[in-house]
């Protein structure tokens, strides 16, 4: 079949049946669906069709210093197939029949060989990404958040949050899960030569009209990164987002972290601590306005963690109050409650402004749809590397924000 039938047919196709652009969830380039290739649906003693070692994607895993995928069965480019070979559902490219007679379903991105989920192209990707300094916690905000996810918010939602695949699953109960929540043990900070390959996790609800959503991060260190192509990819997962979660350490500003230090009797060099309106510059230069300009329509949630710390200033009266919403837990149930976020969100804005009015001011400019939060990731401060106690406090919050400003859940005013 000639290239100008093959794209008249998909034209036809297109016209037929809305598709959406597929973003791969590992190396996060960009394909239309018909741009997909297949793993063969198993490896056969036939010439080019035997078990082989596929060099793109062990070449995606060794940048993570994770060991070869070992022999699989061959990649399938169906442009090598005739139209006749190709299955499509609802006008998208899912299945090809190999030169065998075998059909296979498994997509794979044509850039990493990675697996692509089922709903790709039938639904908007949507990706969830999470960005801040090295040192604001990104590693036990999201062990607690992905826990919270797991086992507290699927009673309060029908949401359901599942790992991509077992072996991620596995990795990140080994690494991050277990630790922290079972052994109790503090989580290291990242190291700056250590290349975490992002983390992937799925929600899918229980009305089946709504189409999956991606939370997909990185545990990475910030700077001092030398690999290009690493950055390029976690770059490439920021611009690729719906939704963004900004994390904040109250440590982080100068004009209080060491009144903060000092009053929870913290021994560390604050001085190699990024300053919030540093991180907001580099994430805007070097991720989302690469061109230049412009302002972000993509709801960004500003968290800020670790909220225990912040309970030694409530005595003096000083950028905030006893009765502050940041020091009351609250689980949103059913419905996103705008009741209780209008008061987080002013009671936290209002914290960052008075501690510093530059950095607020410039999430102002470059967002238009910011929610400002307070969390603790832990629920108490820890005594050295242990966690006597966990116990989260709105963890969740910004994520449920996020998929409200989405449109996957309803959110109402108390009444």
């Amino acid at each position: 079949m000639g290239l100008f039938k093959r794209k008249k047919d998909a034209i036809e196709r297109a016209k037929m049946d809305k598709t959406h652009e597929i973003v791969c969830l590992y190396c996060f380039k960009n394909f239309t669906h018909d741009r997909v290739m297949f793993r063969a649906l198993e490896a056969l003693d036939a010439e080019g069709y035997q078990a082989q070692y596929d060099d793109i994607l062990d070449e995606y895993r060794a940048r993570f210093h994770m060991e070869t995928a070992g022999e699989l069965a061959v990649a399938l480019d169906p442009d090598e197939f005739n139209e006749a070979n190709k299955g499509y559902h609802r006008s998208i490219l899912s299945s090809l029949k190999d030169d065998y007679n075998n059909v296979t379903t498994r997509r794979i991105c044509p850039f990493c060989h990675n697996d692509i989920p089922q709903s790709a192209g039938f639904a908007p990707s949507t990706v969830i990404s999470v960005v801040g300094a090295s040192q604001s916690g990104k590693s036990v905000y999201l062990t607690s958040l992905i826990h919270t996810l797991k086992t507290i918010t699927p009673r309060n939602f029908p949401i359901f949050c599942t790992p991509i695949n077992n072996e991620m699953g596995r990795k990140f109960k080994l690494e991050y899960e277990d630790p922290l929540i079972e052994q109790g043990l503090l989580l290291s900070p990242t190291q700056k030569e250590k290349q975490q390959e992002p983390f992937i996790f799925t929600f899918s609800f229980s009305d089946e009209t709504k189409p999956e959503i991606n939370i997909a991060f990185f545990d990475v260190a910030g700077e001092g990164m030398v690999d290009t192509a690493y950055m390029d990819i976690y770059a490439a997962h920021i611009r690729n987002s719906s939704g963004i979660l900004f994390l904040v350490d109250p440590l982080q500003f100068k004009s209080i972290g060491k009144k903060i230090q000092i009053k929870n009797g913290l021994d560390f060099d604050l001085s190699s601590m990024d300053e919030p309106a540093d991180v907001l510059s580099g994430l805007v230069e070097d991720y989302i306005y690469k061109q230049g300009g412009g302002v972000s329509e993509i709801p960004t949630a500003i968290v800020l963690t670790k909220t225990d710390l912040l309970e030694v200033l409530q005595a003096d009266g000083d950028y905030i109050t006893p009765n502050s919403s940041i020091f009351e837990n609250f689980t949103h149930k059913k419905f996103f409650n705008l009741t209780e976020f209008y008061d987080i969100n002013d009671d936290t804005e209002d914290f960052v402004s008075e501690t510093d009015p530059n950095f607020c001011n410039a999430l102002k400019r470059r967002f238009s749809d910011l929610g400002f939060f307070a969390v603790s990731a832990l629920g108490t401060q820890p005594e050295g590397r242990r966690v006597a106690s966990f116990t989260p406090m709105r963890v969740d919050e910004p994520f449920l924000w996020i998929l409200h400003r989405l449109g996957y859940i309803d959110g109402h005013e108390n009444t």
